[in-house]
């Protein structure tokens, strides 16, 4: 029976609890076998057991397999014989939209407006256009609209020609098996279609399933008796309504029976009372699979999927020298000969580098990493033209500036600019604008042109004091300073400063009237004295001297950046985790080593057995004592030394133990008499203090005399012991044998 084929079985993995998961696995794990006779049933049916070990199979072994592990999630799931289209039974999806291509689309959330209605509102301006002319040109657009409507039509209308799959002469025909899950269960609230093949879900209406013939899992199997020819979404899923679905067997699983006029309080009288037929118990074993198998889910380790214009590839973890998971290649051409876009993702990486996009149009690269590397790098885009090592390029660097020092948040790059972004400075610098000059054949490398820092508004600061903009012309060797407009004032304060030749002032700055000028916005306010200018200048001079330093260091920093991202690239390292001790050598060889380790001190431990003797017989013959039998005389003085040595400890061991018990005891019952005599007395604080005493004394007491009572259970049996491994002492042979004549006799 067919219904015998499916075993539930629940998987451990984390993402095996959802249809979505599953469907997804068995996608991967399996390699689809079209049916050899389209249009017939299959002759055999291999059980999933076999399926899973082979790592391939037919439609219906496939759907087997997922529906045995939907119903072992909760789902309510069932396997469905039909007929479907020819794309779908033979795997051809190069006329099918890849479903995996990431949507870049830009979500920009917009507030909710308000739903309160403002007390005061601004009587809008009258509408002084003529309507005539906004509907002229309303038609207008109209009707360039309607022209471009009609030739985009025309061409999707050409290309859906073109794409067209040739004509099938078994259309209707073939043979296929799909999963069919029902609501009710796992939060399920309409019925759907899983494609094993694909890993996909599709509604009931799907229109490349033409014929629903029957359905069945481990509980039942139900034969459809409506026709399919208004599409399969027209058919009532309601396996209770027996005009819709006839059952193999009578009644229902007990989760659908609806025992009308039976106690349903006990389950056994109503379950004999109903007399339900169910199916036999599965024949096939567990369908689980081992971690190793989960974690390199594609046969072969690498699984590749043509889609239309898109081919997509799946590689297992580790698989790849480079780490990577998953590639997926947009072409402009249906022979895949023209790249567009190139998605990769990767995992296991030591440089955390997560995706890389590749824009084969634009020229343009850009690689998104995971949180943990030294340079809090977490984006980088970059021109397939640029230099590889050199900030001359176009580039664009993004960084998780909370765990920065400098809190930098991105850097953009080009030929002959570089900025730079911050986010929450101490300093408030928002942003560092650099311009370059270009190069010339006497001198080729670029120098700095302007410097442009602006800072955000510090509240405890006079906007009139507050600077919003320092602006370095290097080349011109002058500086203008922007303040914060303040509040009602529609210009601001500025100051502009030439710097004075430290050259012909010998390193010295000097302060010139003449040099300087300045705009205040606010004509009420006093001109700034000539001291606070000069400390201006000398302030900002000093500043302009650390921004062009910091501009060196950074560009060294970014190079060197680069020069690892070269080596990142061309020598890819993957992680291994700790407790992987597959491919964790390095734990591996020290896991091995203990084990070899702790099994020899074991094997030594067996042959080197501890003999009582030993002590005795060094004391009186030397460490050299070899393995002759004893005489007589030595033999009886051996045994007795080493029989009086453990009644001597055993018995000195008891007498410690004993005089620990009486001293406890004694205490304890002083402390108790102590409190007898003061207990109406004493402070609560001191009751407590006595309280936990007592119980720290009785529990000392108590152990004790557990340890004696042990003791001197244990003595005897121990002697006995020691008297009998002695009388069997190979060097004891010839004074074990008289003892043993003499007492004989």
């Amino acid at each position: 029976m067919v219904c015998t084929s499916i075993r539930p079985t629940k998987l451990c993995y984390s993402d095996t609890t959802s249809w979505q998961g599953l469907s997804s696995l068995v996608s991967d794990y399996f390699d689809y076998e079209p049916l050899r006779k389209p249009m017939l049933l299959p002759e055999r049916i291999i059980s999933a057991y076999t399926a899973i070990v082979r790592r391939s199979g037919n439609p219906f072994e496939l759907a087997h397999v997922l529906v045995s592990w939907l119903i072992g999630a909760g789902y309510d799931a069932y396997v469905v014989v039909g007929c479907a289209k020819r794309d779908v039974c033979m795997a051809i999806r190069y006329r099918t939209v890849c479903p995996e291509i990431p949507d870049e689309s830009a979500v920009i959330d917009t507030p909710p407006p308000s739903e309160e209605e403002p007390r005061y509102r601004l009587v809008p301006l009258p509408d002084l256009t003529s309507k005539y002319c906004k509907d002229m040109d309303q038609k207008e657009a109209e009707k360039q609209q309607a022209e471009l409507n009609k030739i985009e039509s025309e061409r999707l209308k050409k290309i859906a020609e073109l794409e067209k799959p040739p004509p099938d002469e078994i259309d209707g025909w073939r043979t296929h098996a799909w999963v069919l899950v029902l609501p009710g269960f796992k939060g399920v609230e309409e019925p759907f279609f899983i494609e094993p093949s694909e890993g996909n879900g599709y509604p009931i209406s799907a229109p490349q399933y033409q014929q629903l013939d029957s359905i069945y899992n481990n509980e039942n199997y139900y034969v459809n008796l409506k026709s399919c020819a208004e599409g399969l979404g027209s058919l009532n899923y309601d396996l209770n309504e027996l005009t819709c679905w006839e059952h193999l067997l009578a009644g229902e699983p007990f989760h659908r029976r609806q025992l009308v006029g039976i106690d349903c309080a006990d389950k056994k009288t109503a379950f004999d009372t109903e007399k339900h037929l169910d199916v036999p118990t599965s024949w096939i074993e567990k369908l689980d699979i081992t971690a190793d198998e989960y974690e390199q889910r594609y046969p072969g380790s690498h699984k590749v999927i043509r889609y239309k214009k898109v081919l997509s590839e799946k590689f297992s973890p580790y698989s790849e020298r480079d780490g990577v998971i998953k590639r997926i290649i947009i072409y402009e051409d249906y022979a895949l000969s023209i790249p567009l876009l190139t998605y990769e993702w990767y995992k296991n990486r030591v440089d955390k580098m997560l995706t890389v996009k590749i824009d084969h149009l634009k020229r343009e690269v850009r690689e998104t990493f995971g949180i943990g590397r030294k340079d809090h790098l977490l984006k980088h885009i970059y021109s397939m033209d640029a230099p590889t090592t050199s900030v001359e390029g176009e580039r664009t660097l993004e960084f998780n500036y909370y765990a920065r020092l400098d809190h930098l948040t991105k850097l953009v790059c080009t030929g002959l600019t570089f900025d730079e972004y911050y986010t929450d400075r101490e300093d408030r610098l928002e942003t560092r604008f650099i311009t370059y000059t270009e190069g010339n054949k006497f001198d080729p490398k670029r120098q700095v042109k302007d410097i442009i820092e602006t800072y955000n508004r510090n509240p405890d600061i006079p906007s009139k004091d507050d600077i919003w903009k320092k602006i370095f012309h290097t080349q011109e060797n002058t500086i203008e300073i922007l303040y914060h407009y303040d509040y009602n004032f529609v210009t601001n304060n500025t100051r502009f400063f030439i710097k004075p030749n430290l050259a012909e002032t010998g390193g010295k700055i000097l302060f010139y009237p003449d040099k300087t000028t300045g705009y205040i916005a606010d004509p009420c306010t006093k001109p700034p004295r000539p001291l606070d200018v000069y400390y201006a200048l000398c302030d900002n001079m000093e500043s302009e001297h650390h921004s062009r330093k910091h501009i060196r260091d950074r560009e060294s920093d970014i190079t060197g950046y680069l020069k690892q991202r070269e080596c990142e690239l061309n020598e890819p390292i993957l992680f291994v985790g700790l407790f992987d001790t597959e491919r964790n050598d390095a734990a591996k060889k020290g896991w091995q080593e203990q084990e070899t380790q702790k099994a020899e001190v074991t094997e030594r431990e067996k042959d080197a057995e501890i003999d009582p003797l030993a002590p005795y017989l060094a004391r009186m013959f030397g460490s050299g004592h070899g393995a002759g039998a004893l005489t007589v005389k030595e033999a009886t003085l051996v045994r007795e030394q080493c029989l009086n040595d453990f009644r001597a400890k055993q018995l000195a061991r008891q007498n410690l133990v004993q005089e620990r018990f009486d001293k406890l005891n004694a205490e304890y019952k002083n402390k108790r008499l102590w409190y007898l005599a003061n207990q109406f007395i004493l402070t609560p604080e001191k009751e407590s203090a006595y309280f936990a005493l007592s119980a720290e004394l009785a529990f000392q007491v108590h152990t004790l005399e557990v340890r004696l009572t042990r003791h001197r259970d244990l003595s005897s049996p121990r002697f006995k012991a020691l008297e009998d491994y002695l009388d069997k002492h190979p060097l004891l042979k010839e004074f074990n044998r008289l003892r043993h004549y003499y007492r004989m006799k």
